[in-house]
């Protein structure tokens, strides 16, 4: 797990919570200087807290400030589950005060998701299995399982040591013989490729900051296709797409975990149940029949799967250009 992604979520732990220490409490407002005599400043009304703790410690604080919620939790917690669009059409239908915060819930089912999912990769063995072989002749060979019988020759790309022939590639790029690539790509690529640990831990830092675009993608997608509904408002897709990706990094995290006992197979349960459940969801909130929420769900999904991707090509690359 990255020390960058830790600091991410105890910043968005310590920014959602309501019930942390107030350590600057008798010293000047860090926002405004003035002396903060009671738990919030009484010229601006910041919460006198440095948050400057371990984030063992922020995690213990908010899941306490969330647990004694009066009840919100429980009343949260399985509508969002087992009832689509439930919390979310009474969310926007005033009942606020009776349910944990869309955004806060939000950025703590994202923090709980990637949290699972980096654990479960970091301690895969199959990063490590990617190995190089050196092949016979005037090539090498390149296997991406120790159990593949047939790599694949590469033409001396491969050294016998393992790392990549740069030179090699560099001079076709400079007789015009690779494409569009540039010298600094082939570093980048050779980098990357040399160090799969490193490319993972770069992509690891990548991806849940690349993530929140889902969000507001998923707002745009549904904001046009409820153009013509004029009672649905911007501000109710915002709390419908956050609900909706709050389930899905929870039920994600859920099956992620249980996929380590039960078998792959609860990835296939996992892609039925949100489909599902999406459906469902859209059908609740945008109170239309079963056409016209299939219709706006096909549509949703065709944004996520574009969105998913662009997410995920950006994050090697930018994960190869950060090893």
């Amino acid at each position: 797990m990255s020390g960058e992604l830790e600091v991410a979520g105890s910043a968005s732990i310590g920014g959602v919570a309501t019930k942390q220490k107030a350590d600057l409490k008798g010293k000047p407002c860090l926002n405004c200087a003035a002396i903060v005599e009671e738990r919030y400043c009484t010229q601006c009304g910041q919460l006198a807290a440095s948050f400057h703790r371990p984030i063992w410690s922020l995690i213990s604080e908010t899941i306490t400030d969330t647990l004694a919620l009066d009840g919100r939790l429980a009343r949260t917690m399985p509508k969002l589950f087992f009832r689509p669009g439930a919390l979310t059409k009474a969310y926007i239908s005033g009942q606020r005060a009776r349910y944990v915060p869309p955004f806060r819930l939000f950025l703590l089912a994202s923090l709980i998701f990637y949290f699972v999912l980096f654990a479960i990769i970091g301690n895969a063995s199959w990063v490590d299995d990617l190995n190089i072989r050196a092949g016979q002749g005037s090539g090498a060979s390149i296997s991406i399982s120790p159990n593949d019988e047939t790599p694949e020759d590469i033409n001396g790309v491969l050294l016998p040591d393992g790392s990549v022939n740069r030179e090699l590639i560099k001079q076709a790029v400079r007789d015009g013989e690779a494409g569009d690539l540039d010298e600094e790509t082939v570093d980048i690529a050779a980098d990357a490729f040399e160090n799969p640990r490193l490319l993972l831990m770069g992509v690891e830092k990548w991806v849940p900051r690349l993530s929140f675009l889902l969000v507001p993608s998923t707002v745009l997608s549904l904001t046009i296709l409820h153009f013509w509904r004029r009672k649905i408002y911007v501000y109710d897709h915002a709390i419908h797409a956050l609900h909706l990706h709050t389930w899905i990094y929870l039920a994600g995290a859920v099956a992620m975990g249980a996929g380590l006992y039960i078998g792959g197979w609860t990835g296939w349960v996992f892609l039925a149940v949100l489909i599902f459940y999406v459906w469902r969801s859209l059908a609740v909130v945008g109170q239309t029949g079963i056409l016209m929420s299939g219709w706006r769900l096909l549509n949703l999904l065709i944004t996520w799967v574009f969105m998913a991707g662009a997410l995920a090509v950006s994050s090697v690359i930018l994960g190869a250009i950060a090893t």
